[in-house]
């Protein structure tokens, strides 16, 4: 009985290991077929087209689309926030942003609490800066979470799934996570309200702070790596 309990156990964790593989795979034959029907690059234009004109259904294809963009390459999430600004007034869109992100930071998080432990090592082998992660936790988990959001030096499925195989508290992890990129999320989702009137006052001034924005993360990326560089 106990071995069979061991060898049932065994095969449990090396399946929970294939999840992210199998997910990835759904999504990229999803994607593929988007892709294929709509004859061009995912863009703004394309999420455009599949969304329909009911503001509820609306919102739940949008967030489909983030969920989906959580496990993908594919195309930058800013496109999303910029589809969202496009199709909703202001506070809305900002909203529906936000709640876009929250969906796209969990999904991978819980594919790498499943994956389990082993996951952490692989991603520090395949990305060293990962490392800087673990940095980062030993000082304060919420910053860590954090600070990855603004500096951005790895790719964002990577990081959820770092915090996600090392059991970081969720809660923690996607307030964290939120509020880190809340910058990011607020001018570019309001870069799309003005996308029709590019050479308006609010448009110029929505993007100045956008591109303030890029700079301030590079701008922080620098000091804290000057700084771990002085330790």
């Amino acid at each position: 009985m106990n071995k069979s309990h061991t060898g049932t156990e065994g095969k449990g964790k090396k399946f929970k290991k294939f999840i992210p593989i199998i997910a990835m795979l759904m999504i990229a034959v999803i994607f593929s077929v988007v892709v294929h029907k709509s004859g061009e690059p995912l863009s703004v234009k394309t999420i455009l087209r599949y969304t329909p004109q009911n503001t509820v259904l609306a919102v739940i294809i949008l967030l489909l689309f983030f969920g989906l963009k959580s496990l993908t390459i594919v195309f930058p999430i800013s496109i999303l926030y910029l589809a969202s600004g496009i199709l909703f007034s202001p506070l809305p869109a900002i909203l529906v942003s936000a709640a876009g992100l929250a969906i796209t930071i969990s999904v991978p998080y819980w594919l790498g609490r499943y994956s389990g432990e082993d996951l952490v090592q692989k991603i520090c082998t395949r990305y060293p800066k990962a490392a800087q992660i673990a940095e980062y936790q030993e000082e304060n988990s919420f910053f860590a979470c954090f600070i990855t959001r603004i500096v951005g030096f790895l790719p964002g499925d990577i990081v959820s799934m770092y915090f996600g195989a090392c059991r970081t508290n969720f809660r923690l992890y996607l307030t964290a996570g939120i509020l880190g990129s809340m910058l990011s999320i607020i001018t570019t989702t309001l870069l799309g309200t003005e996308l029709n009137n590019p050479f308006s006052v609010t448009f110029m001034v929505v993007l100045l702070c956008r591109i303030l924005v890029s700079v301030g993360c590079t701008a922080v990326n620098y000091l804290l790596n000057k700084k771990k560089q002085t330790k």
